[in-house]
């Protein structure tokens, strides 16, 4: 880039100063800009309302989505006038040509929603980077600023308050005399030929927005490239070099003047060679001090600034009354209270937590005297009840327990005949001396059924088992068929021999 012939000033910026660099840029440029805007959208709009069968809320849209179209042309056009190269009203034509090209496909494609598109446009249209090398540009440009994305949704604000402000004074502004504008249908009735008049004045909105969106992002590029390479340390040096080298060339001219000079005095004159003897070149030390501090003064080398800062104010401490010693300032009051407040709900948790302790070790208390009362019975100490006696009921077995499964069973009570049935099998359990130990489960009194019981028993036990299984766990009853044939199959079974159960202590001979 040739940054001697950048018109404006190359200096580190912040980024909403770059902002207002580019918005000045668009209000010197902003006629050329925007005719050259209306070149190049004219014929845009006008062939996508054919294509869009003259439905303006589709135009509408259309020409929106199309807005980097538009824009290229006045990036390449700012590109040229800052370098100097202000181009003339017959190469406008050729602008929009060179601009509109197949780098803009990407802007018009999948990176039409992005909200950096006038802060990266250069990178594509000015340096005409593509590919892997205009994403690691683009990456490093927006590294650490989000300027460019607010400055993209004020611009959209600013088209849609143009655009309602518009509105607003072609419905307010018009005497009751003459023929207004219907407001609602301007916004919501697609199909009425108000609605194209509302959809004309946001392209107006777009229109005069787009010279100060492409210029602010423009200033903004700018502004970063300065900061990353250091542009305007490179004009310095430049200037620097070039008045050193003029510089040069004037003191090799006044030196050979001089020399000429001093020949023909020399020659003219009698004066004696030591009265041109060269005076002491040494300073006097206040006149080097003034020299230096006129060289620092240059802006060159630094500037000061007033920097207003909000420091807190250093309190005095306050002094405590005699006798007493509660806090008086209005903070030191609600200090103290939040200590309270904190200490009293740390108290209130600890208890909170003791009596959920001794609802627990009560609870465990309670369980472990239920089950050795289990226990106990499963020894032949009580009534004979099993350990799964809980879920089943702790009244007493009736004296006809058939007929009262008969009868539950016609009552559709069908639950409380398989529980009854259960209870009676368990209990016949016990009597026989088949030992369940505490805490047994359904498949644990099976089991220990299975060493003393004759096979038919088991197999009558496993079925009962299963089916009150399914009443207590998945809650589907057996029909009143099932539990009559279970009922029958344990009176013919509890008239069979039961077999010994085996000690350990005691060998046997299976054969």
């Amino acid at each position: 880039m040739r940054l001697d012939a950048v018109g404006a000033r190359l200096r580190p910026r912040g980024p909403w100063e770059g902002v207002d660099l580019g918005f000045a840029l668009g209000r010197e440029w902003f006629l050329s800009l925007w005719i050259l805007w209306w070149i190049t959208a004219l014929p845009v709009a006008a062939l996508l309302a054919v294509l869009t069968g003259g439905r303006p809320d589709l135009w509408l849209v259309a020409v929106w989505w199309c807005k980097p179209l538009f824009e290229a042309p006045l990036q390449s056009w700012a590109g040229r006038a800052l370098l100097g190269e202000r181009p003339q009203r017959a190469e406008r034509v050729a602008i929009v040509r060179a601009a509109v090209t197949r780098h803009i496909l990407p802007l018009l494609l999948w990176r039409r929603l992005g909200l950096r598109r006038s802060f990266l446009m250069p990178v594509t249209l000015l340096e005409g980077l593509s590919g892997a090398p205009a994403r690691r540009r683009r990456a490093v440009l927006s590294q650490g600023i989000g300027a460019p994305t607010w400055l993209t949704l004020i611009c959209y604000h600013f088209e849609a308050i143009l655009w309602v402000g518009v509105l607003l004074a072609l419905v307010f502004l018009v005497p009751e005399e003459l023929p207004r504008l219907d407001l609602t249908a301007a916004v919501t009735e697609s199909d009425s030929p108000v609605y194209w008049i509302s959809a004309l004045i946001y392209l107006l909105a777009f229109s005069v927005i787009a010279p100060f969106y492409v210029c602010a992002g423009f200033g903004l590029y700018l502004t970063r490239r300065t900061e990353l390479e250091a542009w305007d340390l490179e004009l310095a040096f430049r200037r620097a070099r070039d008045e050193q080298g003029a510089a040069a060339r004037g003191a090799a001219s006044l030196t050979l003047a001089g020399l000429l000079a001093v020949g023909l005095v020399l020659s003219l004159s009698s004066t004696p060679v030591d009265a041109f003897a060269p005076r002491d070149a040494v300073l006097d030390p206040v006149e080097a001090q003034a020299l230096i501090g006129e060289i620092l003064a240059d802006e060159a080398f630094g500037s000061t600034q007033e920097v207003t800062l909000w420091l807190p104010v250093e309190r005095d401490p306050v002094e405590p009354v005699e006798g007493w010693t509660w806090p008086i300032e209005l903070g030191g009051l609600a200090v103290t209270l939040a200590e309270i407040l904190k200490l009293s709900l740390l108290v209130l948790a600890l208890a909170a937590l003791v009596w959920l302790a001794l609802k627990v070790i009560q609870g465990i208390m309670q369980e472990r005297h239920r089950w050795r009362g289990s226990s106990r019975r499963l020894r032949g100490d009580g009534d004979g009840s099993s350990v799964l006696i809980g879920r089943l009921g702790a009244e007493p077995l009736p004296d006809d327990i058939p007929a009262t499964i008969r009868r539950l069973v016609d009552t559709d009570e069908h639950r409380a005949a398989l529980a009854l049935l259960y209870r009676a099998s368990l209990d016949d359990l016990t009597r026989q001396g088949v030992e369940i130990p505490a805490g047994a489960t359904e498949g644990d009194a099976l089991a220990s059924a299975a060493q003393t019981l004759p096979a038919p028993r088991v197999g009558l036990m496993t079925r009962l088992i299963g089916h009150w299984s399914r009443v207590a766990y998945a809650h589907r009853q057996p029909s009143g068929a099932e539990i009559i044939a279970l009922l029958d199959d344990w009176s013919r079974a509890r008239d069979l021999p039961t077999r010994p159960a085996r000690d350990p202590g005691i060998p046997h001979d299976d054969a």
